[in-house]
């Protein structure tokens, strides 16, 4: 049960940083080695891109 849940989250990080503009390979291939416990990391990781692509004084999510 467990291999199938860390191959599901890979193809899950895959799409996503495919979606983000990341490098996907990369992230997959890291999802594959350490399963679930990526989640934050790569969450952190694409929010730091995009406030680098934004500016760094600019609001990314208004209510």
């Amino acid at each position: 049960m467990l291999p199938v849940v860390w191959l599901l989250t890979a193809a899950g990080i895959y799409v996503a940083a495919l979606r983000s503009g990341m490098t996907a390979l990369k992230w997959a291939l890291a999802a594959i080695l350490t399963g679930p416990l990526l989640l934050p990391l790569f969450n952190s990781h694409k929010r730091l891109l995009l406030s680098k692509a934004h500016g760094r004084n600019t609001a990314l999510f208004k209510p």
